[in-house]
């Protein structure tokens, strides 16, 4: 949210983001929205101790962030802290948080560099599985959050079929075929169908996803299977947020 000298930078002017909100995106102040507040430092170990007293906030650290420059080029900035809290605030709020962290920069010599806000994705859908067109639209919503073009991103595949039999025969076609990390799950699903995970190391490229999708899509068809849905999660995460749904 970069200003222009006869603009307000809203970065920094709360008071005329929420107007920009408002007036210029029609935004609705009783939807909760993600409140991203970034803190910039030399060290991604000061900036982890300073997350670990965030209890409050959704921290999320980056050891380098991609910057392009004027001319275009490409180098590599700083470590970065972006603190998110999520719900439909009013100003007063979003100017106690923003002095909140400013008072942290000051005490331990790290940089504030702002606000910005972005659509919250509902925690229920956040791990619901997407189709290729919603998987796309949530690669768009990273980016938008920060997450820059072609950074790593895991990506899983489910896969579903009538029998553990077709889908283990699928798991070693898929190995075969370029994705070694495919799993058959032995347990059914409440419709008595089975499943393949495919994991595999992605990255935020809508391009290269459609194209692992179609890849396969094209395996998958050969034995009888259909696509499920698409998640970001690498395998460890995908049984973390299993076991969590689960209890």
């Amino acid at each position: 949210m970069n200003a222009s000298p006869d603009e307000p930078d809203l970065a920094f002017d709360i008071d005329a983001l929420f107007s920009h909100l408002v007036e210029e995106q029609g935004g609705e102040l009783s939807v909760p929205m993600d409140w991203t507040f970034t803190l910039r430092g030399a060290e991604i170990g000061q900036l982890r101790s300073i997350a670990e007293t965030l209890d409050d906030y959704l921290c999320e650290l980056e050891e380098s962030v991609e910057e392009i420059d004027e001319k275009g080029r490409l180098s590599l900035g700083r470590p970065m802290l972006s603190v998110v809290k999520t719900g439909a605030l009013v100003p007063s709020e979003v100017k106690k948080i923003a002095d909140h962290m400013q008072q942290i920069a000051e005490r331990t010599g790290i940089e504030y560099e702002g606000v910005e806000v972005f659509d919250a994705i509902d925690d229920d859908e956040l791990f619901d599985w997407l189709s290729l067109d919603e998987a796309v639209w949530r690669l768009r919503h990273f980016s938008d959050s920060g997450l820059n073009p072609g950074e790593e991103l895991p990506w899983v595949f489910l896969l579903m079929g009538e029998t553990l039999e077709q889908m283990q025969k699928l798991a070693v076609a898929l190995v075969e075929g370029g994705f070694p990390n495919s799993q058959a799950d032995e347990d059914p699903d409440e419709a008595g169908r089975f499943g393949v995970f495919v994991f595999q190391e992605g990255s935020n490229d809508e391009e290269r996803l459609a194209g692992a999708h179609n890849q396969v899509m094209k395996i998958a068809r050969e034995h009888g299977a259909t696509l499920d849905g698409i998640q970001f999660l690498s395998e460890e995460d995908f049984v973390d947020v299993t076991v969590d749904l689960d209890d």
